[in-house]
């Protein structure tokens, strides 16, 4: 990608899109919040002064599955394309960490985690009616010493996201470099769970725990909102793209709501979320 004319940026970048809202990027890892504090993250919501973003990991942040791991970006460059409306900044994410667990002060290694992990996994996300026994035992993690953490490693590719910022909705235009290997891209499109709350598409909608985990979506767009509408945002599939929609809420442990998309091939990738902002008051709306 020709970034010639561009300023990198080193300090946080923040577009008003109304007048108690607007999204912020970092040239850095901030916000670090709980888990996923190791890694970059994408366009973060900002109402009324405060982030809103929680655990999630912002708007169009490129996460990679490769066959033998998931790589994560926790290295990123931020340049400033165009200050004038619409502004255009571009992050240059390297996808150079890893997640690994640990035991107190002990790594557990991958042959003896993956399987007691899918299997967790498959279960937590199939048996919804079960999901307040699987999120104790989440919060027990802690009492017995077993973490996630991210560890820089050896590069597999770099991602370069472009994101244009209008004044109610957001172009993302993704140009992905990776190793041959690769099994699937993943751009994630989240913010915090204690403000989305709600999902809506063309046929249902639901509410907290309701959404899933990790579940598929067969429309072209999908909506999350606060409890009552006054706040939005809207992605819109592009052709070709799997569509997931997921919430987790675990007191300090995990706090996203999304809507993720996925890819096979490394094409150039154009998507566009809707923002959309009714109140004036954020205050009245937690």
């Amino acid at each position: 990608m020709n970034l010639e004319g561009g300023r990198i940026l080193r300090e946080p970048f923040t577009h008003i899109i109304a007048p108690n809202l607007g999204l912020r990027i970092y040239p850095d890892r901030r916000p670090g919040n709980l888990e996923i504090a190791g890694i970059h993250k994408a366009l973060v919501l900002v109402r009324g002064g405060k982030e809103i973003i929680e655990e999630g990991a912002g708007f169009g942040l490129p996460v990679v599955k490769y066959k033998d791991k998931t790589y994560f970006p926790g290295s990123a460059i931020l340049t400033l394309l165009k200050s004038e409306p619409p502004p255009i900044v571009v992050k240059s994410y390297l996808l150079d960490t890893i997640s690994i667990k640990s035991l107190g002060r002990s790594r557990i290694s991958d042959t003896f985690y993956q399987p007691i992990h899918t299997t967790f996994a498959r279960f937590y996300l199939s048996l919804g009616k079960l999901r307040p026994i699987f999120d104790t035992l989440i919060k027990l993690r802690d009492t017995v010493g077993l973490r996630t953490n991210f560890e820089a490693t050896t590069p597999r590719g770099k991602v370069d996201i472009i994101y244009t910022l209008y004044p109610d909705y957001v172009e993302i235009s993704v140009s992905p470099y990776l190793d041959q290997d690769f099994k699937e891209l993943i751009l994630l499109n989240e913010q915090g769970a204690s403000t989305f709350r709600r999902y809506i598409d063309s046929s249902k909608q639901f509410i907290d725990r309701q959404m899933g985990a990790w579940d598929r979506i067969d429309f072209n767009e999908a909506t999350l909102s606060d409890l009552n509408g006054g706040l939005s945002f809207t992605v819109e599939r592009p052709n070709g793209a799997g569509f997931w929609r997921g919430r987790e809420s675990v007191r300090g442990k995990l706090s996203w709501a999304g809507l993720a998309l996925s890819f096979k091939n490394t094409e150039k990738i154009k998507y566009t979320i809707r923002i959309k902002s009714n109140d004036r008051d954020p205050e009245k709306t937690h």
